[in-house]
């Protein structure tokens, strides 16, 4: 099986977010326990679930566009609202314990992204993170069966790509999905406290 959502990939076992084909490159992937970070193929860094209070995306639809050298670019000359920032393409958080800022890069695929799939891959982190359920994107079997009921749909606006995704997830899950905030970042600080 084959299935995408923007930079959110299957591959094997295990669902990532980047290229992990591309030589150099940088991907996250994504287990039961926690996000992985490799850089050209090695592990660099593992960060649990419950340790994310707020989480982003950061992507255009073109390679191109979604580097770091474009987002130092639209810093310079003023477009950085359009486009990615200087991490290029990135999953952006708030960790605690300790409290901290993250940044987790990776490469975007050769393929280009519609700005339907990018919208809806920041929805899907957005209601999983205000649900308490971040951890649902290491069961690849689920994000295989939310994945295919959110491929055929083509959002317009964030709005729009949110409310698929929450039908998507009340379908799934069963669990009840809070309001989208479509416009927010680093917002949503849910009371989790680390697993005993």
């Amino acid at each position: 099986m084959h299935a995408h959502l923007g930079p959110l990939e299957r591959t094997g076992i295990r669902w990532v977010i980047g290229d992990p084909g591309r030589k150099g490159g940088a991907h996250l992937e994504l287990c039961p326990d926690g996000l992985r970070v490799f850089v050209a193929g090695e592990e660099q860094e593992r960060v649990a679930w419950w340790r994310f209070m707020g989480l982003s995306m950061e992507v255009t639809t073109r390679r191109w566009s979604s580097s770091r050298t474009a987002g130092t670019l639209n810093a310079v000359f003023g477009d950085a609202e359009s486009g990615v920032n200087s991490n290029g393409s990135c999953l952006t958080g708030m960790l605690r314990t300790p409290y901290e800022p993250w940044v987790g890069r990776f490469s975007h695929h050769a393929r280009r992204y519609s700005w339907s799939e990018i919208m809806m891959a920041e929805a899907l982190l957005r209601r999983l993170l205000a649900a308490k359920s971040l951890q649902r994107l290491g069961d690849a079997e689920w994000l295989d069966r939310v994945v295919a009921r959110l491929t055929p749909e083509r959002p317009r606006t964030p709005k729009q790509a949110g409310a698929v995704v929450a039908s998507a997830l009340g379908t799934e899950t069963g669990i009840e999905i809070p309001e989208d905030r479509p416009n927010t970042r680093l917002s949503v600080f849910p009371d989790v406290s680390a697993p005993s």
